[in-house]
């Protein structure tokens, strides 16, 4: 009997371990578009006068529609334009789960470290607001 309930406790066992490795992005509401991260770290050449770098957009589900979320940055106070974002709307093309935005940074005319905030707002109504911290570091 003590050797059944080992087996069976194994078992179980097993069985919670392989569902745990199922990739269906369970992270994540059923509806969310917005960021895969809260805060992404980029560090720069502080020599260069332009860098760019991507942010990825991510949607837990696939869907037989293109999704359009608009994006707006926000600066800190007291920091001046250190940051642009050249597309205002991203889309998520049908049957895909992420997009990617570019953000291009300005490394002479920052001061030490920086950081600034991405408002990703999408356009599906029972979707919430996300947003990305980006901390930008010298090199």
């Amino acid at each position: 009997m003590k050797q059944l309930c080992k087996q069976m406790a194994g078992a179980v066992g097993i069985l919670f371990i392989l569902a745990a490795c199922g990739n269906d992005n369970s992270n994540y509401p059923q509806e969310y578009v917005g960021f895969d991260k809260a805060t992404k770290n980029y560090s720069f050449d502080r020599e260069k006068d332009m860098e760019e770098f991507d942010v990825k957009i991510i949607a837990a589900e696939k869907k037989n529609e293109d999704r359009e979320v608009l994006i707006n940055g926000v600066g800190m106070p007291g920091q001046g334009t250190v940051f642009s974002i050249e597309d205002k709307k991203v889309i998520i093309p049908a049957k895909k789960k992420s997009a990617n935005l570019r953000v291009k940074i300005f490394p002479k005319r920052i001061k030490g470290k920086a950081e600034f905030r991405i408002v990703c707002t999408p356009q599906d109504k029972e979707a919430k607001k996300t947003q990305i911290t980006v901390h930008l570091d010298p090199k």
